[in-house]
Formats: C-alpha cells, structure tokens, sequence
C-alpha cells in the first residue's frame, strides 16, 4: 500500500531507501489529488496520472495494486490529515473541544478542502463509484459510531441537551452541517458568505440549539482527551481497513 502523509505515530527512523518511495508516493498522490478535483474519478487513469507524476506506470503499480486502491489511499491520506487539522485547532481554542467548535473547525475545514468537501458530501461528480465500494462505506460506520459516543459523552456531563434521542440529535447536527457546507450552490453571489463566515455561523447555530453550559477547565481537558482518543481510533480503523482491502484484492 501507499504511505499515508500526516500519521504523527511513533515510528522506527526511515531508511534512505524508504523516504524515497514515500516521497514519491506522496507525490503520486498530490498528483492524483489534482488530477481528481479537475477531472473526476471516471476520467482520471492510471496512465494520466503517472504522466503528471514523472513516472513509469510500473512504479505506481508498486505502491497501489489499483486504480481503487490508489484513489481510497488519496481520501485516507485526506481524512486523517483533516482530523489532524481539526485537533490541532480545537487544542488552540480557549474553550477547548467543545460541540460548536468541532462544528466550526471541521465545516471550515470541508470548505477549505475540495475533497473533503465531496466526501462530506458523497459527490459522485468527483468521486464517482468510489464513494459506494465497501471501503468507503466501512469506514463511515466507525467515523458516525466514534461521532455517538462523543455526543453521548457530552450529554452525560450535562453538557447539551439531552431532552431529544441522540438519533435525533446527531440527524439534526449533520442537516445542519450540510446546508451551510451547500447553501451557496442556492443563492446569488451578493447573498453568499466567506468560508470562515459560514464556519462560525454553523457553530453559533450548534451553539444555541444543542448546548445548554460551558464546560468548566476540568471538563475541557476531558472532552478534547475524549476527542482525540476517538479520532485516533477512528483513523487507526480507516488505516487498516485500506490495507486489509488492498490485501484482499490483490490475490
């Protein structure tokens, strides 16, 4: 498999050998990337890509067994370096990890991303069939559960409301994450608003329908350690779910 860019794990120093083929893996994947958000999945092949790339088509078989397997490990790379972003950015804020800063961070953090943008989205115009394999569809199941038990933690430390199901609550929170991630595709150009605008606003609405106090210094620490434990396990998961798949299709 590819190597994925932004995993902040411990790992045994590199040989020469092996920061050159995660270069160049990683170049291979800037390539893919842009070649993605221009062309889409349809249309991109293996052979535009190694072009772009300055390399033989040989080379990228060595990383990735196939064009699937190429483009899953392009949206992973994506995704855990967007939970980087997100946790870096909650452990700046005064305030911590609370809801409507989760929100904030990870509504910019979708905008300011195109492919994160389609993931969040299920663009099948970029993404194509991508989006519907198994992968991709295993991996939100543990992203949505990780989500459950952080709310749910939330709502025990009396934090949000907990006068509505958590079904509910979570259904709500992602409607109204995804009509301020979509709401300019709807409106004239002098109505719409900038990235960081839209960001806050989406944490303001949070803000005044689900959260009911502000947690106190303790419960700050807790909740962006709670956080982050889900985050990693969620990562960790998507980390070998690509493997384990790769794996499977290449016999």
């Amino acid at each position: 498999m590819g190597e994925q860019a932004g995993d902040e794990r411990t790992t045994m120093p590199q040989s020469p050998e092996q920061s050159k083929q995660q270069e160049r893996g990683n170049r291979i994947l800037d390539v893919a990337s842009d070649l993605l958000q221009r062309w889409g999945y349809k249309k991109t092949t293996i052979d535009d890509i190694a072009r772009q790339a300055g390399v033989a088509k040989g080379t990228i078989y060595l990383h990735w067994k196939t064009k699937e397997d190429l483009f899953l490990a392009l949206l992973v790379r994506e995704k855990i370096a967007e939970g980087q972003e997100v946790e870096k950015a909650l452990a700046n804020e005064p305030e911590g990890a609370t809801l409507h800063n989760l929100y904030k961070y990870s509504v910019l953090s979708a905008l300011r991303n195109p492919l994160i943008h389609a993931i969040m989205l299920r663009n099948t115009d970029m993404l194509g069939d991508l989006i519907n394999t198994p992968q991709m569809q295993d991996n939100f199941e543990p992203q949505m559960a990780a989500f459950n038990t952080y709310i749910a933690y939330l709502r025990d430390q009396g934090l949000i409301r907990t006068d509505i199901p958590l079904r509910i609550q979570f259904y709500m929170m992602e409607a109204i994450a995804t009509g301020f991630l979509t709401v300019d595709e709807f409106l004239p150009p002098d109505y719409r608003l900038g990235d960081e605008v839209r960001a806050e606003l989406a944490a303001e609405t949070i803000h005044r329908l689900f959260e009911v106090r502000q947690p106190d210094k303790q419960e700050r620490q807790e909740a962006t350690a709670h956080l982050k434990h889900m985050t990693n396990l969620t990562q960790e998961f998507m980390r070998k779910e690509l493997e384990h798949g790769a794996s499977n299709r290449g016999h």
